[in-house]
């Protein structure tokens, strides 16, 4: 099926399925395109504004380390604070602005890493176990380090699966940090910040999903056609620019389907608009009940729909109009069976040398099926091609 809208949001009653909403927070396999989009903007955006505070914050804690500390402990505490400062600087301009949650999560793995890098270098020079050994504030820095850390996990959108995982790699490499502590420290300092930080890695990690189910919120809230609960037109342009730069990038197949709903004006002249807001809705849940979950529905404008079929050839994308042609789309108002023109488009097939151009040829032959009577279907294999390549189908819708 569709991963149509009704499974991420809220339905007429007000609740919303409990399976999606826990999959939505959990692992995020039900997130849409956009949101997994959006997210990956979010967390690569904020660790760009970390990398670059932390770029400065470093060299400026070295002012702070001569208050405290001297001979070769502030020699090694300077020259880790300016290689953990030019890595950040690395990473400001090296991750670049992120489009994929793959993005995300490698800037995410490398922000932590260089944190908890120059925890490891300084671990070791400090007897700084606890809360105790505060003497000032460049000592108290170093002893709340770790938390700091932690903290910063709640900045991002995680889901639990996320946020767990990222907890686990953590207090694994803070078990390694506290081992290569000096053997005479007490054993049970050690177990106490260990303790300590787990209790502030839940609250940060509760932190993170809140985050993202606020995100996924606003994001469905902007993005759905209320009228028929697929995405609207902004929302679903976005969505084609991703698919289309996934299936560039990994030389996959991509088609795109234009779907007009045939005579649906004198819908609304006849019968008022009312019913043919009705008419729209079934039109999209027998769509959305043809399609697969990696399938995208958009509401185009007016009786406009776009289906997005990615790694689907032209042949794929054929074969699922013909299959959507005899379920049938519904009823007009009359009782008549409710017909569409259709108008496909493959990526590689057609050349499209960007996603606007790939719905303007399966719009082009859209159009050509509605100017000879319309309940028909139409592809393309080339733009040469564009005004004479078409493939009829077998057999008709049954009326």
């Amino acid at each position: 099926m569709f991963r149509f809208v009704k499974s991420i949001i809220s339905d007429n009653s007000g609740t919303s399925s409990p399976t999606s909403e826990l999959d939505r927070l959990v692992y995020g396999t039900s997130h849409s395109p956009l949101l997994k989009r959006r997210r990956a903007r979010v967390i690569v955006s904020r660790i760009r504004l970390l990398s670059l505070l932390c770029f400065v914050a470093f060299p400026f804690g070295f002012t702070l380390d001569l208050l405290a500390f001297s001979g070769d402990t502030l020699l090694i505490l300077g020259l880790s604070r300016a290689l953990i400062a030019l890595l950040f600087l690395a990473l400001f301009f090296g991750i670049g602005n992120g489009e994929t949650l793959r993005d995300a999560y490698r800037a995410v793995g490398i922000f932590f890493a260089i944190l908890l890098t120059f925890q490891a270098m300084y671990q070791p020079l400090l007897d700084l176990q606890d809360i105790s050994a505060i003497a000032g504030v460049p000592s108290a820095g170093y002893v709340l380090f770790p938390f700091l850390i932690v903290v910063c996990i709640g900045i991002f959108p995680f889901t639990v699966k996320e946020a767990f995982l990222t907890l686990v790699m953590f207090y694994i490499v803070e078990m390694l940090i506290l081992i290569i502590l000096p053997e005479q420290s007490d054993p049970h300092q050690r177990l106490g910040i260990l303790l300590s930080l787990v209790a502030a890695g839940v609250l940060c990690g509760f932190s993170a999903i809140s985050q993202l189910l606020y995100m996924a919120s606003l994001v469905d809230q902007a993005s759905i056609d209320t009228l028929t609960q697929c995405y609207s037109r902004n929302s679903g342009e976005e969505i084609i620019d991703v698919q289309y730069r996934i299936a560039q990038r990994e030389k996959a197949f991509l088609s795109v389907v234009f779907v007009d709903l045939d005579n649906f004006k004198a819908i609304n002249d006849r019968y008022g608009h009312e019913s043919g807001d009705r008419v729209l809705r079934s039109a999209a849940e027998h769509i959305a009940k043809n399609g697969r979950g990696s399938d995208v529905l958009i509401r185009w404008g007016g009786e406009e729909f776009v289906i997005l079929l990615p790694n689907t050839n032209a042949a794929g994308a054929l074969k699922t109009v013909r299959r959507l042609r005899n379920i049938g789309l519904g009823e007009r108002p009359d009782g008549s069976f409710l017909t569409a023109s259709y108008g496909i488009a493959e990526m590689q097939s057609s050349k499209a040398n960007d996603w606007q151009a790939l719905v303007e040829y399966a719009d082009d032959q859209m159009y050509h099926v509605k100017s000879n009577g319309g309940n028909d279907i139409a592809m393309i294999d080339s733009p040469a091609l564009a005004e004479t390549s078409y493939s009829q189908p077998e057999g008709s819708i049954t009326e």
